[in-house]
């Protein structure tokens, strides 16, 4: 999941639906399965998945979840210490959005503020940089040079107890979603310092038994779960700014050790319908590179036994780039992409996307006879056309049959702009607040205030996004 940009569009094509039509069952499978494009349950019958994204959870998108602070959030902590909070805030509502530019916020605070309390932000700034990303390693890096690594490892393994709990796969279930995909990164997985490049994995088992505890929440809720890899060693998509996973031998190792890792945990999973086993391969330089090291990816998983149906994700090259499963000699294999279409502005826009992607997903299951995945979709605006766009995708995925997840289950929307009076955005299922959030300053807080934040996340109310939860479970939970 990439980090909200109004300068990335990707193409039209690259989501995609299939056609609906008579299937017969299966014989019983311990495990989901698939007979040609259609996923089977345990029980040998057709399985419709439903479900929604744990985005910020294991992997630490802060965007997310507000823990720290984006520029303009820093700028004005940094402000208020200084005594000149005011007018700081005076000065980003005069700049309508372009808060992030510390040079025009400083032109405008010229003449309102000293000059002396000027650079003495600035090197505020400096010195405890904005921490706002869709990668964790900038918030971890931080972490643990102020904690440790074992301080790091504590504070986060609070947050997650306190951002996702059972009481959140009961409700998910109460509103008829079946289905949790749950990114994750090679450093939640493994307890070791993020200051050097990694020679090899040693596990958090912090980390494994939140994995074993959501496990056992979906198996009493009726819910499924897709392990998703949002970043292998090297980092497949440049969440962190580079890429090196497909150029570096050492580092495609380490990705196999993680899957073989994986796979001997989880492998008689009943309830993990599918590895997701890198998400947005986006950096591959070309589709073979992509495949290559899903070949490695996939022969881990396998040679081990492990019959878990596995996400071969396009890395938004298009779907027509994916190859016949039998040619490479992949079993179980989903295909998928994720939409995010940053520049459309209404639902003539999406009912567009939708035409052309029914026509590539037919394509593409006609050609490979292989179940495609809606892994991750959001039309992101709080606005009545982006709901009823939302609908639209929805119908669409539930006309075709296709397994689908929505991004996300919860968001907080950025507490600056709302101090600014900026519109909220419909990023999160649940995400409606009229509180304020006691929001943890990875910077100047101490080790035990950070504590007691980072749990208050357990009790902060986050009520349901009603326009979203309606528009995304009306095209097909009974009234």
């Amino acid at each position: 999941m990439r980090l909200p940009s109004p300068l990335v569009v990707l193409p039209l094509s690259l989501l995609a639906c299939k056609d609906e039509g008579p299937q017969d069952s299966a014989a019983p499978s311990a495990l989901v399965s698939a007979q040609g494009a259609t996923i089977l349950g345990p029980d040998g019958a057709p399985l419709r998945l439903r479900g929604v994204n744990l985005g910020g959870w294991i992997f630490h998108e802060n965007w997310i979840t507000a823990v720290d602070y984006d520029l303009r959030g820093r700028a004005l902590v940094e402000a208020k210490v200084l005594g000149f909070e005011a007018e700081l805030l005076a000065a980003l509502g005069a700049l309508e959005g372009d808060g992030d530019d510390l040079d025009a916020l400083a032109a405008q605070l010229a003449g309102k503020v000293s000059d002396e309390d000027i650079a003495a932000w600035r090197g505020a700034i400096a010195e405890r940089p904005p921490l706002w990303d869709d990668s964790d390693v900038a918030m971890r890096l931080a972490m643990e040079s102020r904690f440790g690594v074992d301080g790091r490892d504590a504070l986060l393994d609070t947050f997650q107890a306190a951002w996702f709990g059972e009481a959140d796969v009961q409700w998910l279930a109460e509103q008829g979603f079946n289905l949790v995909r749950v990114p994750m990164g090679w450093r939640g997985l493994t307890s070791q310092t993020d200051a050097a490049s990694p020679t090899t994995l040693t596990w958090n088992e912090r980390t494994f038994d939140r994995l074993d505890a959501l496990l056992s929440w979906c198996e009493a809720a009726g819910v499924y779960a897709v392990i998703d890899i949002q970043e292998l060693p090297g980092d497949q998509a440049g969440y962190t700014g580079s890429s090196t996973v497909f150029e570096d031998p050492a580092l495609q190792a380490l990705s196999v050790a993680l899957w073989q890792e994986l796979s001997a945990r989880l492998a008689d999973e009943p309830n993990v319908a599918f590895y997701s086993l890198m998400a947005e391969p986006m950096a591959a330089p070309d589709a073979e590179a992509r495949d290559a090291l899903y070949d490695q990816l996939i022969a881990a998983v396998r040679d081990q036994g492990d019959q878990h149906l596995v996400v071969v994700h396009d890395g938004f090259k298009g779907l027509y780039t994916l190859p016949v499963p039998e040619e490479r000699g992949w079993e179980g294999v989903v295909y998928s992409t994720h939409l995010f279409e940053w520049g459309a502005e209404s639902q003539e826009d999406y009912a567009a996307l939708i035409t052309l992607n029914e026509a590539a997903a037919r394509t593409l299951i006609e050609r490979t006879d292989t179940p495609y995945f809606v892994g991750s979709f959001s039309t992101m605006h709080d606005e009545p056309w982006a709901y009823a766009s939302a609908e639209a995708l929805v119908t669409s995925f539930e006309s075709q049959s296709l397994p689908w997840a929505l991004w996300t289950y919860k968001r907080i929307d950025d507490p600056v702009g709302r101090r600014l009076g900026e519109p909220g955005t419909a990023w999160g299922l649940r995400g409606r607040t009229k509180d304020d959030l006691n929001r943890p300053d990875l910077w100047r807080d101490d080790e035990a205030t950070l504590e007691a934040k980072l749990a208050a996340y357990a009790e902060f109310p986050l009520e349901p996004n009603e326009p979203l939860l309606e528009a995304v479970t009306r095209p097909w939970r009974p009234e």
